[in-house]
């Protein structure tokens, strides 16, 4: 038997690293302010312009290094850092700040994360693709398309620069429960029906392999009451049913040799997590940071979608240029993961993906392949006491054309887990807290 470990963003976020889109985007922000300012919070430049923004004071003859009167609060956000600016304007008669997105796209999923809690940044790049679609001009879409491009380079090379900078000299805590779960055993109750008998029957074979037949002698009866040659193989097939929740026995051989497919450009869970003795392999389906052999791709992987054949009948390059299941071919990761699903059935662990529509294409031929027998979810627990659970069976059911064999895939809520328990979570960051406290002593 198999597993498949989808790790996405939330799996990083579990463990304190600000790898969020909407957390990448306020970084930004904050970032600038301290660029453009002096300790005290005061604006000390007459102009700043990087590839995403500009900034300019009109009257130049103004007193930059004036004290303002008012509190400054630092900007922690897009939101906040154009009250700033608004606020500095509205103080002084003789002072005008004017400030542009010189990166529209940049603009716009920054005006985005300040109306959501939550932004998926591929999608508002599908979305604006779909949109230059309607451009009735092929001239003028072609310009389009292209500008948006290389907006979205820009915004793919400033995200490596965050995430190296937010991933460096972290030290993550590992969390028991995620442990538990990568060295958990496979659970005949979490295989979906029409797949309990194979699963059944691969247990059988790694039983056989191993030749514990002393195990089930007392299951042995009596020859006529089986038929043929098949009599010692009904026997195990006995025992193994009646042995198969018992701990000792699924520990032996119910262990799943495991892909690691990480979705995330990071290595959380393989550095925290894998350990020597596991039998593992790791696919970084996205690619690495900072890794040429293996470079990040970050794109729009939803083929399934009915604009995208609109797309595809253009007959222009460019539009394609974001899409992963073209970016997937520059590595041979995609196809070591096809031998992988080939190669026998398989359950999946859900760990921090939202399972969306930006990978949709992908998570479709993982989770309606004929050898998948599960799909279990780890689901994020809040503080109050609620989860997110029933979002994600919602998300995963957009990824399934065949709703039936959803519905008996995917692991009922009694069976799922939280990826962490609140009160882990609550005890973990308890223990750092004292940590920190007890190294400002010794200090």
């Amino acid at each position: 038997m198999n597993r498949i470990i989808i790790i996405g963003n939330g799996f990083d976020r579990a463990h304190n690293l600000r790898t969020g889109y909407k957390e990448f985007i306020d970084d930004y922000w904050s970032d600038l302010f301290n660029q453009i300012t002096d300790v005290s919070g005061q604006l000390i430049v007459k102009s700043y312009c990087d590839t995403f923004v500009s900034f300019n004071i009109i009257n130049p003859d103004a007193l930059i290094y004036s004290r303002s009167p008012f509190a400054i609060i630092k900007p922690k956000s897009y939101n906040e850092f154009i009250d700033y600016i608004n606020q500095s304007n509205d103080r002084y008669a003789s002072k005008k700040y004017e400030f542009r997105f010189e990166n529209k796209f940049f603009g716009h999923i920054s005006e985005q994360c300040s109306l959501k809690n939550w932004l998926d940044i591929e999608n508002e790049y599908y979305e604006m693709l779909k949109k230059i679609l309607t451009d009735e001009a092929s001239s003028k879409r072609n310009e389009k398309v292209k500008k948006l491009n290389d907006e979205w380079d820009a915004v793919k090379m400033l995200l490596e620069e965050h995430l190296t900078l937010v991933t460096k000299n972290n030290d993550m805590e590992k969390h028991q429960s995620i442990q538990e779960a990568f060295s958990s055993p496979v659970e005949l109750d979490d295989i979906a029906t029409c797949k309990q008998h194979e699963f059944l029957n691969s247990v059988f074979f790694k039983y056989d392999l191993d030749g514990d037949i002393y195990l089930y002698e007392d299951y042995k009866i009596k020859e006529h009451e089986y038929d043929g040659h098949n009599t010692e193989d009904q026997i195990r097939r006995c025992f193994i049913e009646k042995n198969i929740k018992d701990e000792y026995f699924k520990k032996e051989y119910c262990k799943p040799y495991t892909l690691l497919l990480n979705f995330n450009y990071t290595k959380t869970a393989e550095n925290l997590y894998i350990k020597e003795d596991m039998n593992c392999k790791i696919i970084n389906i996205h690619g690495e940071l900072n890794n040429e052999e293996n470079p990040i791709i970050f794109g729009y992987g939803d083929e399934l979608d009915e604009d995208y054949q609109n797309i595809e009948k253009t007959q222009d390059n460019d539009f394609l240029e974001n899409i992963k299941s073209i970016k997937y071919h520059q590595t041979c990761n995609y196809r070591d993961l096809l031998k992988f699903i080939e190669s026998g059935i398989y359950q999946v662990f859900v760990m921090g993906h939202s399972c969306g529509n930006s990978d949709r294409t992908l998570l479709n031929t993982l989770f309606e392949h004929n050898n998948c027998a599960s799909i279990k979810v780890f689901y994020r627990q809040m503080k109050d006491g609620t989860d997110d659970y029933s979002n994600l069976i919602r998300n995963i059911s957009r990824n399934f054309n065949d709703k039936p064999k959803m519905r008996d895939i995917v692991v009922n809520r009694k069976n799922c887990l939280p990826l962490v328990p609140f009160n882990e979570k609550a005890l973990l960051e308890e223990q750092n807290i004292h940590t920190v406290s007890k190294f400002i002593r010794i200090q």
